[in-house]
């Protein structure tokens, strides 16, 4: 998991962040495991992060 993926929500500060990492044959983002994060409470915070 990337190490600057947040604790908790930049938008609404709520610390319900939801972590996936997504296998490449489930994305579009490559050819490399992505992590996805998602924020539950607000729905407002979506981001991808490569994995390195």
């Amino acid at each position: 998991m990337p190490a600057d993926v947040p604790s908790q929500c930049p938008e609404c500060r709520q610390i319900d962040i939801e972590i996936n990492e997504v296998p490449p044959d489930e994305h579009d983002r490559g050819e490399e495991w992505c992590t996805h994060v998602e924020c539950r409470s607000c729905g407002e915070y979506r981001e991808w992060f490569e994995d390195s």
